[in-house]
């Protein structure tokens, strides 16, 4: 037995869940410390549980699942914080809905630094073409794509002068054609969150709601940007600053 090493007791039957938890805590935690995936030892989280390293294959077959695991649950608890942000300010509109969200967003990523890196800045191994589709990071893509289409769904221009003042019909939601290309020509597998429309295909002037996944776009990477700059500075962040600066890049992503 390892020096260092203190048994869990056995779980009894119907507790399977709850050492599931550990284990993903456990290797949450190691994640966070060491910054690799690379790094990350199912022997080691073993240890740190307290339990024999083949009863971690019993609930993640191996380090890659085990990883993914992780990165779901951090995902899937940022998209629910963000949904109770929107739907506390819904009364006020959807614009007060995502201000909300991105507000909540920036405070997440202060509040909770080694999480938000776990998220979006370990050292990662390359996933397959084939695995993007199944990435967490399209729980929070659609966050935010259902709270900026409530958004822009509602008027906030003056008859006439809005994005539709031609009266041309909605060309719906942007999403993949049923041949599985993508209008904003990011690839067979939908549209990727961080791809781009070729240069020559930008259309000038205001957009229509087909192009509320570029405005998705823009204000998530953009307050991703600006976290991203307010957890790696070495002293504290300035949250009332960080929430002005969010409203002002929700209010220039809506301008497009």
């Amino acid at each position: 037995m390892t020096e260092g090493f203190t048994r869990r007791t056995p779980s009894r039957r119907g507790e399977g869940l709850a050492l599931r938890g550990e284990i993903l805590t456990a290797a949450a935690a190691m994640l966070t410390e060491s910054g690799r995936e690379g790094d990350l030892s199912l022997r080691a989280v073993a240890r740190e549980v307290g339990i024999s390293a083949p009863s971690v294959y019993l609930h993640f077959k191996d380090r890659a699942e085990l990883v993914a695991a992780v990165n779901r649950q951090a995902y899937e608890r940022l998209v629910a914080e963000l949904r109770e942000a929107r739907d506390r300010a819904g009364a006020a509109g959807p614009r007060a809905a995502l201000r909300a969200m991105a507000q909540h967003y920036c405070r997440f990523a202060v509040d909770n630094p080694g999480l938000y890196r776990l998220m979006f800045g370990i050292e990662r191994m390359p996933l397959s073409r084939d695995e993007l589709p199944g990435h967490p990071l399209w729980l929070l893509h659609g966050a935010w794509t259902e709270a900026v289409s409530a958004c822009r769904a509602t008027p906030q221009d003056p008859p006439g002068t809005g994005p539709d003042a031609t009266g041309a019909p909605d060309p719906g939601p942007s999403g993949p054609d049923p041949n599985g290309t993508d209008p904003d020509g990011t690839g067979p597998t939908g549209p990727h969150p961080t791809g781009n429309r070729p240069t020559g295909d930008r259309p000038s002037g205001r957009l229509g709601p087909a192009d509320d996944a570029r405005v998705v776009r823009l204000l998530w990477f953009s307050l991703h940007g600006v976290v991203a700059m307010a957890v790696a500075m070495p002293f504290a962040a300035d949250r009332q600053g960080l929430e002005e600066m969010a409203d002002d890049l929700l209010d220039l992503a809506l301008t497009k």
